[in-house]
């Protein structure tokens, strides 16, 4: 009897581990993947921080690495070499990419609504487009999406850079309006109205997505990468989506993962932290996560002609593949 419950017993662990060894699945056994970011860790990346950490990567058989640079970098990176499978990269970059002959293409939305918009101090009374008329604006610099936001909201209000007096204070802003060095400043609407805010500013925001719509951020791969493994794509696409959806669902949890993920999260104030998470995910457009607006992209290609940064004809539809999330 004693022999029979042994052997019993040792069936029943052996079914047990065999159980474990189905459900869980080695790290040894995950595919490696490098994500080009385009900033510093930051709790705005939190989606792919929750998709790690939850193991949603994991559940597709990857094991992702999180490589941080500047956008042109991860942009020509995904173009020329093996480096990094993914990454992140704004509608602007990917058609100048294309542009200059580099093969590479979006794939997915991660942020729907263009991100910049132009603050100033409600007691200015700036509100609409024809109050920037005569008014100091400040930008970082002419480049990048601070400019691109600019140049979008001068066509909207009919105005021209005569109109206004552009200063470049470098990214200063908060500090710039606060002080009143300018009377106007760009900035990412998740990030200095609510510094300013909490700081007891009142501001007021034109936002360019709701004057000039411009496709934003968008998770871009290689040509290359979509003609020979189109189901690593979808994998990793359906892993970014669980983890928006995720912190969709509840962003104080979602900073809390941001924080364990990266060490630089710890500085942040959680209750502005998480505000800024919030402002976030209103960018992504929780209705439609992931979801290529072609006519945002229109929009940013008509933009980047008028202002001879793209002066060839490129086919708009080459630059992204609508087929990895559902319209």
């Amino acid at each position: 009897m004693r022999v029979r419950l042994h052997i019993v017993l040792v069936m029943i662990c052996l079914f047990v581990l065999s159980g474990c060894a189905t459900a869980v699945q080695p790290t040894s056994e995950l595919r490696p993947i490098v994500v080009g970011m385009p900033f510093i860790p930051n709790v705005q990346f939190a989606h792919f921080y929750v998709a790690d950490q939850e193991g949603y990567f994991a559940d597709e058989g990857l094991s992702v690495t999180f490589d941080y640079n500047f956008e042109n970098d991860v942009v020509q990176r995904i173009a020329t070499n093996n480096q990094i499978t993914f990454a992140l990269a704004s509608a602007d970059s990917i058609l100048l990419a294309r542009s200059k002959g580099l093969p590479v293409k979006a794939v997915m939305a991660t942020t729907q609504s263009f991100p910049i918009g132009f603050i100033s101090k409600s007691n200015t009374g700036i509100t609409s487009l024809d109050d920037l008329r005569g008014k100091s604006i400040g930008i970082p610099g002419r480049f990048g999406a601070s400019y691109i936001g600019l140049q979008a909201i001068l066509r909207a209000g009919n105005l021209t850079e005569d109109d206004v007096r552009i200063q470049e204070i470098g990214f200063t802003q908060v500090v710039a309006l606060r002080e009143d060095n300018v009377d106007v400043v760009s900035g990412y609407v998740n990030n200095e109205p609510i510094q300013l805010r909490n700081a007891g500013v009142d501001v007021n925001v034109l936002a360019v997505s709701e004057l000039y719509p411009l496709a934003s951020d968008h998770l871009i791969v290689s040509e290359q990468t979509l003609s020979t493994d189109r189901a690593l794509v979808e994998k990793f696409t359906r892993a970014m989506l669980r983890g928006m959806n995720r912190v969709n669902q509840d962003p104080d949890a979602a900073f809390k993962v941001a924080v364990t993920a990266i060490p630089e999260a710890k500085r942040v104030d959680p209750n502005l932290g998480v505000a800024i998470l919030k402002e976030t995910v209103r960018l992504w457009q929780p209705e439609n996560l992931g979801v290529i607006q072609v006519s945002n992209w229109q929009n940013t290609y008509t933009l980047l002609q008028q202002m001879n940064l793209i002066n060839a004809e490129l086919p708009l539809q080459d630059a992204f593949d609508t087929s990895f999330v559902s319209q």
